[in-house]
């Protein structure tokens, strides 16, 4: 019983739901800044409808690419604790039919929540969801299976950046900031897309054999290296460039105090792009840079409230 519990945690990818977390904060924070909005209730269900779709996104993904083969021919040298999936399937822990059904499950509960705040919220609420859906869910899923066409570092970056920021937002104020809230939304978006590119270099020869044409094996490793600098440095250019701007408050600057880690991951990756253990580090400091970054953009607009 608790290892079939412990396999259905993995299966999930529970360590990965933080990644949901940050933009939602951010929409709320924003929403605080521009009207000293905030409705608790409304956030935690905000909160609990993306951990919903979050779990049937990671269990869809789970079961499309054991099918695939991509999960079961990958090398044990290039599995790590943040690429190849969770093992669950490959390792016979869990039916696949039983985590195809379960993402069934969860998308449905997360419908649930997204019709409660349509119903309480807005219209628009429901335009979000399904265009959360559409760019989230249907990442592994036939015949859109945005992960193997080389667009589903963007879809993810859309999903976990503007879609997740603006409706956080939206369901606070109840009407679309969307001139103050595209920008800052921008960043979590372009770092969770480095997140994903991190994680498939360790995966570039399984999803090659597999036929999985994600941006790493459609550019190759050396080239994946170069897009990953340039997204960092893209996130950070867009807040001095914004604040300068004064499109963004002055106090979001604070964000930049994750620089260091940028820095790290970056340095350590162009030496050890070809080498999967070694990149583990750096898989978790990109995780950590995206969620560190976002909630201190958070902070910034909090403060800026405060002060303005």
């Amino acid at each position: 019983m608790i290892d079939k519990l412990i396999a259905w945690v993995r299966v999930v990818r529970m360590k990965f739901f933080l990644a949901g977390i940050p933009s939602i904060v951010l929409g709320a924070a924003i929403s605080w800044y521009l009207a000293q909005k905030f409705d608790l209730y409304i956030f935690v269900l905000t909160l609990t409808g993306v951990m919903f779709a979050m779990a049937g996104c990671h269990l869809f993904n789970e079961y499309f690419d054991f099918k695939s083969g991509v999960d079961v021919i990958v090398k044990k040298e290039d599995i790590t604790p943040y690429s190849a999936g969770s093992r669950v399937l490959p390792d016979g822990h869990i039916s696949p039919s039983s985590v195809f059904k379960a993402g069934i499950i969860s998308w449905f509960l997360a419908c649930v929540v997204g019709v409660y705040l349509t119903i309480t919220r807005g219209l628009l609420t429901i335009f979000l969801a399904l265009s959360g859906f559409f760019t989230g869910a249907l990442y592994t899923l036939p015949p859109f299976k945005w992960a193997y066409r080389g667009i589903g570092e963007g879809m993810i970056g859309l999903t976990y950046g503007p879609l997740i920021t603006l409706g956080s937002c939206y369901v606070q104020l109840m009407e679309l900031a969307l001139e103050s809230a595209i920008i800052p939304s921008l960043v979590p978006g372009i770092l969770i897309t480095a997140v994903i590119l991190i994680n498939e270099i360790p995966d570039f020869l399984a999803d090659k054999r597999a036929g999985k044409k994600n941006l790493v094996v459609m550019i190759g490793r050396k080239n994946a290296v170069k897009v990953y600098v340039f997204l960092l440095a893209s996130a950070y250019f867009i807040i001095i460039l914004t604040v300068a701007l004064e499109l963004l408050p002055l106090t979001t600057l604070i964000a930049l105090s994750t620089l260091p880690i940028a820095f790290r991951n970056a340095f350590v990756l162009m030496r050890k792009y070809d080498k999967a253990q070694d990149l583990v580090p750096v898989m978790a400091g990109t995780f950590l840079l995206f969620v560190s970054t976002t909630f201190l953009l958070s902070v910034g607009y909090v403060l800026a409230a405060q002060f303005e």
